[in-house]
């Protein structure tokens, strides 16, 4: 109501004079006309009464002009019209023009467009969404993985150019999305913060002082809504944790770590790779086998300063090419330079290193750094740093083994957290657990995810019947068993009779044994968790589990559930009734037998 209230308010302000010289305008002439005797047809003098001159002043200023009414005027009425034209006529012109104008004001637009986000978010109701704010390149990403994960968005954005481009995008034609101050509580509130199905404030703008901003704006407002906030300083960072932020969200630290995880164990970073990327792309098809030894890492900014502290942990030697003569002075054995040129890097003794890292702040010199290590050494291990989104098919074709996309790193990391609580747990048991666990983690999800490729995949096709050898990424659901919503397993409770994982992974509605191609990651119960259970595992209400796998075997996972008696069938030998009436007589009869 508060964007409606503003139109109305700006409405009578920029209106008030020209419809009051028009009112004034118009009742004046009827008056006029009203008090001007005429003559009727048999030549008694006759007055219009004010319905005839109302509708006469009417047809007169608007200049549609359908003639004399009721009768033919007189000589003197003629020449009071000829004096009432102009000033109502102008009138009209003068309030008309106002209006135009009032339409062609930004303040007013800016209202009319606020109003109406405001109603797009009402409108959604009872949908479930996410608020975004910053709606750049990681914005984009994060609403496109939200919107192919099932969810719905509300996005904002400082820069109405920005919105105004995305809304061009077919794939944005339902997400209401508003330009504005994304800092200020009034629009935050209108975009949903406080709403009953706001499921959380997804924070990804390039400025950590406006991320910092939302971050306490919607913690001390609503701080029952989970914060997902970006931060490229330590110093945010930190202040951000400090008030309860549920993820903080740091590119630099993110891909170090990666990055650590990739040299130090393959199978780790793949299985990882695996469960955070956004459903429907491709996946990384081989393992990693990144070579021990000196690395060369140009640029010792913010990135490359965390990767080179990840290297210095794991005691690997390393060599810095950086122009800045302070970061020289700080890395003994440094080369100042930029690294694109060969003598540089030979310098920097890159005949005889295993990889170089090319982390600076532009993403040509990236390039060059790169193509020009390339041609020294083919044998190097070849890790690029990347800005900018507009570059995406330079770095695909640079062929590089591995690429620090920063937006796609918070993107990714922001998805995965956001929308699947059960998933940061798992991975982080992942990194603290022994290579066995990683290689059975990753050995159970090639052998369910195979053929889950095609073409057409990314097209928005069933991937899953193409036969490729690709696979795409899996999809990741969380069950809690013992609700409404699963009906199929509190049958099987009621009765008292066992359910284990095996059930759920089985393909109820086929006539063939055939299980399902999903992984069962992490069984919750209470505050225990069990990861990567087995099949005979014993299932209770309450437990929830977390899966990954086709979206076809979710949904035959769910028809089980949602279906009363497909479980209960298949741990019975013989069909159950269909309706719960008939199974109670079962049960009862059963009872009676003896057979329970």
């Amino acid at each position: 109501m508060h964007g409606m209230n503003d139109i109305v308010w700006l409405t009578m302000r920029r209106l008030r004079l020209p419809l009051i010289v028009m009112i004034l305008v118009f009742f004046t002439s009827v008056l006029i006309m009203v008090a001007m005797p005429g003559v009727d047809a048999t030549g008694k003098p006759a007055h219009l009464n004010y319905l005839d001159a109302a509708y006469f002043v009417a047809i007169m200023a608007t200049t549609v002009g359908f003639g004399e009414i009721p009768v033919p005027f007189t000589d003197a009425q003629r020449m009071v019209v000829l004096a009432l034209i102009l000033p109502n006529v102008a009138a009209w012109f003068y309030a008309i023009g106002a209006i135009v104008n009032l339409f062609m004001e930004p303040q007013f637009r800016q209202v009319l467009a606020r109003a109406r986000f405001g109603r797009r978010v009402r409108m959604m109701g009872a949908d479930p969404f996410y608020l975004v704010c910053g709606f750049g390149n990681t914005g984009d990403t994060v609403v496109r993985g939200l919107l192919k994960r099932g969810k719905r968005a509300v996005a904002l954005d400082s820069e109405q150019q920005v919105v105004d481009y995305r809304g061009l995008d077919p794939d944005f034609a339902y997400t209401p999305m508003y330009a504005g101050d994304t800092t200020d509580p009034k629009i935050l509130e209108l975009a949903g913060l406080g709403h009953p199905w706001c499921q959380g404030v997804i924070i990804t703008t390039n400025d950590d002082h406006a991320n910092l901003t939302i971050a306490i704006t919607s913690k001390l407002l609503h701080p029952e809504t989970p914060v997902f906030a970006r931060s490229e300083s330590g110093q945010v960072s930190d202040n951000m944790k400090s008030f309860g932020t549920d993820e903080v969200i740091n590119p630099y630290d993110i891909f170090a770590d990666r990055l650590h995880l990739a040299l130090t164990s393959p199978v780790k970073y793949m299985v990882q790779d695996w469960l955070i990327a956004v459903p429907g792309t491709i996946l990384r098809g081989k393992l990693l086998d990144p070579p021990k030894g000196r690395w060369v890492i140009c640029g010792a900014g913010r990135f490359g300063e965390q990767v080179i502290r990840r290297l210095e942990r794991d005691s690997m030697p390393y060599t810095v090419v950086d122009v800045h003569p302070d970061r020289v002075a700080a890395h003994p054995g440094a080369i100042e330079g930029r690294g694109t040129e060969a003598d540089t890097l030979e310098k920097a003794g890159i005949h005889d290193a295993v990889g170089v890292i090319a982390s600076t702040s532009d993403d040509i010199d990236n390039l060059s750094i790169i193509m020009t290590a390339r041609n020294l050494n083919e044998d190097l291990f070849l890790v690029a740093r990347q800005e900018d989104k507009r570059n995406d098919r330079l770095f695909q074709q640079l062929d590089a083994d591995l690429v620090a996309n920063r937006n796609l790193i918070v993107a990714r990391r922001i998805l995965a957290y956001a929308t699947n609580p059960m998933l940061k747990p798992f991975l982080e048991h992942l990194e603290r657990e022994s290579e066995a666990f990683a290689e059975k983690v990753y050995g159970r999800l090639k052998s369910k995810l195979k053929d889950y490729a095609g073409p057409n995949a990314l097209a928005g096709t069933n991937a899953e019947d193409a036969g490729s050898s690709a696979r795409l990424a899996p999809k990741q659901w969380t069950i809690t068993l013992g609700t409404e919503e699963t009906p199929g397993a509190n049958e099987l409770f009621d009765q008292g009779m066992e359910l284990t994982l095996s059930y759920l992974l089985h393909n109820t509605r086929s006539e063939r044994d055939e299980d399902l191609h999903c992984v069962c990651l992490e069984l919750e119960r209470g505050a225990k968790r069990e990861f990567l259970p087995s099949g005979k595992t014993p299932l209770q209400a309450g437990d929830r589990l977390l899966f990954a796998g086709w979206g076809r075997a979710r949904d035959e996972m769910m028809w089980s559930l949602e279906d009363p008696v497909l479980l209960l069938n298949y741990a019975t030998p013989g069909p159950a009734p269909r309706t719960s009436i008939g199974r109670w007589v079962q049960r009862r009869n059963q009872a009676d037998s003896g057979l329970m």
